[in-house]
């Protein structure tokens, strides 16, 4: 098993449990709704379970193979695009601030400019109107 598959799957296993853990501390829910804390639960179980896959899975060993990041500028402005998107939680405009981070992001990794605008503009427009309109839940 490759080194990079370890790390990576060690990661998610401990970020799907912390998930799972947290989730318990929030509200079931009441009258058959899910509650506060279904979707870190749902998330962190499938997210564990994957990596327990990544972590099992067989490949050829290669103990000279030291663990490296190919592309770590590419990694290094996706977590800072992300960083950057974070800090600016709920200052509104959620449909404009998630439009423009996917488009950066898409065009960041090589997508051209105009699909990475309509993308980022459809899949925010998706999400605010899903959460908005079918569970009424503001991300404003």
């Amino acid at each position: 098993m490759k080194a990079a598959d370890k790390v990576t799957g060690g990661a998610f296993l401990a970020l799907g449990l912390a998930l799972v853990a947290s989730g318990l501390g929030l509200p079931a829910g009441v009258g058959g709704q899910p509650g506060a804390g279904f979707f870190p639960q749902a998330i962190g179980g499938l997210m564990a379970v994957l990596a327990c896959g990544l972590l099992l899975k067989r490949g050829e060993d290669s103990a000279d193979e030291s663990f490296g990041i190919s592309n770590a500028g590419q990694v290094a402005g996706t977590a800072a695009l992300l960083l950057g998107y974070l800090l600016l939680w709920g200052t509104g405009f959620f449909v404009v601030r998630t439009a423009v981070f996917l488009a950066l992001a898409l065009r960041f990794l090589g997508q051209g400019w105009l699909p990475s605008a309509a993308y980022g503009v459809a899949m925010s427009s998706v999400v605010y109107l899903a959460f908005s309109i079918g569970l009424n839940v503001s991300l404003e």
